[in-house]
């Protein structure tokens, strides 16, 4: 059979991080996440981290049909992700500019309507044994969250999606990853 099973990912543990606009990540596979990067907590496994494209594209014809170029421009890149907490981290990507204080075991919210613009930093961390892949993106911001169900059969679930922003590089994102292809020598 071709192929190299190794390449495959299936994670077994993952983590979102966010953090102060521009925040720089870890370089590496083993250093620690920095204080400035807090997670967002638990997530949904079955539905995992999503990263989707969206461009424009336009097809220019010459005359007879003949197809002579192809043009793209507005590309955005999202990431899904749904955490299952509802803590400081998530409370500040669903509610940007609203306030949250707890004062001897009670904890009062005030929800405010959403400021349009608030960008942080974001990271993923993906774990499967020995294999690491990390994704920093220095320019983030909130786009759209899912309903937000209450009830007594499921657990309320917080589905956050955020829009990245390139660097003034062109890079959107960085990823640090374990390269499966790797021989040592």
């Amino acid at each position: 059979m071709a192929g190299n099973p190794k390449a495959t990912q299936l994670w077994q543990g993952a983590d979102v991080y966010i953090a102060p606009l521009g925040t720089a990540g870890p370089s590496d596979l083993t250093a620690s996440w920095a204080a400035a990067w807090k997670a967002v907590g638990l997530l949904d496994g079955e539905e995992g981290m999503t990263e989707a494209r969206e461009a424009e594209t336009g097809e220019h014809y010459a005359w007879g049909g003949v197809l002579y170029r192809r043009t793209s421009s507005k590309h955005k890149r999202t990431f899904k992700f749904i955490a299952l907490e509802d803590n400081a981290v998530t409370f500040g990507l669903v509610n940007p500019g609203s306030t949250r204080t707890s004062t001897a075991g009670v904890r009062t919210s005030k929800v405010k309507n959403p400021l349009a613009g608030v960008q942080f930093a974001i990271g993923h961390n993906l774990v499967d044994g020995t294999k690491v892949k990390r994704r920093i993106a220095k320019t983030a911001e909130v786009v759209e969250v899912g309903e937000i169900k209450e009830s007594e059969t499921e657990p309320t679930v917080y589905e956050i999606t955020v829009v990245v922003f390139p660097e003034s590089d062109g890079t959107l994102y960085t990823t640090i990853e374990t390269d499966p292809e790797y021989t040592a020598p």
